[in-house]
């Protein structure tokens, strides 16, 4: 690896924002992945919205309908998101009668990876308000 020269061009922020800042990973996460798939996962704001939902609400047990409309949205925006996050066992999903229900897991590695990643998130956001209004 050469030196890297002071003058950073634009290929370089693709990388960087495709790393989570290392500080703040719980090191677990990145090593069983769930890091990685977390991001990958929650790519659109539907996403970011349903775990932050949740991580803010974590005794939430409600229907993709439900979820839709406490995060503005329609259940068919939120219905893959909710089964994806299932598929990686951020969320449970039972039935209770005729209605299928989420609601976030028990699994503390899970459960804090999830936090962590909210928070990484404001954090971010807030960076970036500060940037925006200086």
């Amino acid at each position: 690896m050469g030196a890297k020269s002071s003058d950073s061009s634009a290929s370089d922020c693709p990388q960087a924002a495709d790393r989570a800042d290392e500080e703040k990973v719980i090191p677990w996460a990145e090593g069983n992945g769930l890091w990685r798939a977390l991001s990958q996962l929650v790519n659109d704001l539907t996403g970011v919205d349903l775990v932050t939902f949740f991580v803010q609400n974590p005794f939430t047990c409600d229907t993709a309908e439900g979820l839709a409309m406490r995060i503005g949205r329609q259940p068919y925006q939120v219905e893959p998101v909710l089964e994806r996050l299932t598929e990686m066992k951020l969320l449970n999903k039972s039935y209770t009668g005729p209605y299928c229900v989420y609601e976030m897991t028990n699994d503390v590695q899970h459960r804090q990876t999830a936090q962590q990643y909210v928070l990484w998130l404001s954090e971010g956001y807030h960076w970036t308000r500060m940037v925006l209004d200086s």
